[in-house]
């Protein structure tokens, strides 16, 4: 209000001052920018601006529609006669921040106070009306009915946004994740698995798989040894520990007996395609044949009485005792074709 005031002051101390000094001079017509209509401020207005003199203006008439005086200094160029179409009120640019107060063709708005609302709109809209907002207490939840299903209202403080409604399809039981850790307790479209309890378990499955089945494997105590069957030949029980890791169950092919690494330092015991051996006692005889051969037989040596003399007759030349201490274990039997002499810890 006091702005205005000042100006209305201003504006009649300017047209004392044109009245006194430039009485006669109408012919001259100000160049406006606003329009004003034609009041009777609007008259004096122009009869002020008629007094004013500028240099280079021209005072005379012209041919066609004369111009207004322009006083670029004091309004800037601002038009202020009247234009053809709607009038537009005063605005008052540092009071309402130019906010239009007139009417506008079509539907009209309230005022919208932008210090206190925010710019919210107060005023209908065409479609369905919504409801105030209230953006601090609520966050912007939408209150009203929406088109389709309704929903509950959700406390996400409490609930951290589960939703306790039903859904299309089939129906889940509440999770509790702090407690369950967010285990699916309800069905699976399949075959159904039981509980796991990972705690105690490790995670080992407990239930039925596609396929043979598998005994509960304990890996501390076995070391994870498979002991189902497998397809193909099954394989005895390896106690590693023990045996060394030798194999026991048989072979495709030749058999081979039972290896005691330990007391016979890994000699073959078992029989060999082609001529058999008999069976060794490294400690007792030094590794010297007991046994018959093809042809005559031979009578028991005793080592310790007779000295390894052999007693009994040969067919053809015969060979004397072996005494292996002495000569290192070199074999004494026939062989098919080409003799191989006795190697100590040595398989054949």
């Amino acid at each position: 209000m006091a702005t205005t005031l000042k100006s209305l002051s201003f504006f009649v101390i300017l047209l004392m001052v044109n009245s006194l000094f430039f009485i006669g001079t109408t012919e001259a017509r100000p160049f406006n920018i606003m329009k004003s209509g034609n009041s009777a401020a609007s008259r004096g207005t122009e009869s002020f601006f008629d007094g004013l003199s500028l240099e280079g203006i021209k005072e005379g008439p012209s041919p066609g529609a004369g111009h207004g005086f322009t006083n670029s200094a004091t309004l800037g160029g601002i038009k202020e006669g009247s234009s053809p179409g709607a009038g537009h009120g005063f605005t008052n640019s540092d009071t309402l921040g130019g906010i239009k107060e007139g009417p506008s063709p079509g539907a009209g708005h309230g005022f919208t106070n932008s210090a206190t609302l925010g710019g919210i709109k107060d005023g209908p809209s065409p479609g369905a009306g919504h409801g105030f907002t209230n953006s601090a207490t609520l966050g912007g939840i939408k209150e009203g009915p929406s088109p389709g299903a309704g929903h509950g209202f959700t406390n996400s403080a409490t609930l951290g946004g589960i939703k306790e409604g039903p859904s299309p399809g089939a129906g889940h039981g509440f999770t509790n994740g702090a407690t369950l850790g967010g285990i699916k307790e309800g069905p699976s479209p399949g075959a159904g698995h039981g509980f796991t309890n990972s705690g105690t378990l490790g995670g080992i499955k407990e239930g039925p798989s596609p396929g043979a089945g598998y005994g509960f494997t304990n890996s501390g105590t076995l070391g994870r040894i498979k002991e189902g069957p497998s397809p193909g030949a099954g394989h005895g029980f390896t106690n590693s520990a023990t045996l060394g890791g030798i194999k026991k169950g048989p072979s495709p092919g030749a058999g081979h007996g039972f290896t005691n690494s330990g007391t016979l330092g890994g000699i073959k015991e078992g029989s060999s395609p082609g001529v058999g051996h008999g069976f060794t006692n490294s400690y007792t005889l030094g590794g010297i044949k007991e046994g018959s051969s093809p042809g005559v037989g031979h009578e028991f040596t005793n080592s310790g009485t007779l000295g390894g003399i052999k007693k009994g007759p040969n067919p053809g030349v015969g060979h004397e005792f072996t005494k292996s201490r002495i000569l290192g274990g070199i074999k004494e039997g026939p062989s098919p074709c080409c003799g191989n002499k006795y190697t100590t810890n040595t398989k054949n």
